[in-house]
């Protein structure tokens, strides 16, 4: 059994998009797809005539992007916490470390 799964994804007016992931993905796809058509729908009903159906979805893009670049700048910070907590853990135990082998 292959690995690959061919799925489509529908999303707002546009033609359904055919394309090959991983099996193990497709939750992921199916949950992007379900959520991008949630925000185009209710801004779509939202924003009326006013704006057209590009334009609700550039809304939706760029929602979507803002959204990924604030949890990359907060996972960045985070591996920054981490690092600074292990070097100062490593400042700590360093004379110890140094003790035991010169036990040994």
């Amino acid at each position: 059994m292959t690995d690959n799964l061919r799925i489509t994804i529908k999303i707002a007016d546009v033609e359904p998009i055919r394309f090959d992931i991983k099996r193990s993905e497709e939750a992921i796809y199916r949950r992007a797809e379900y959520h991008i058509n949630k925000l185009y729908s209710q801004w779509h009903s939202g924003a009326g005539k006013r704006q057209s159906p590009m334009e609700v979805m550039a809304r939706v893009a760029l929602a979507f992007a803002e959204l990924y670049y604030r949890k990359t700048e907060l996972l960045n910070a985070q591996g920054e916490v981490l690092a600074d907590f292990e070097r100062h853990l490593d400042r700590i135990l360093e004379p110890e470390i140094g003790a035991a082998s010169e036990e040994a």
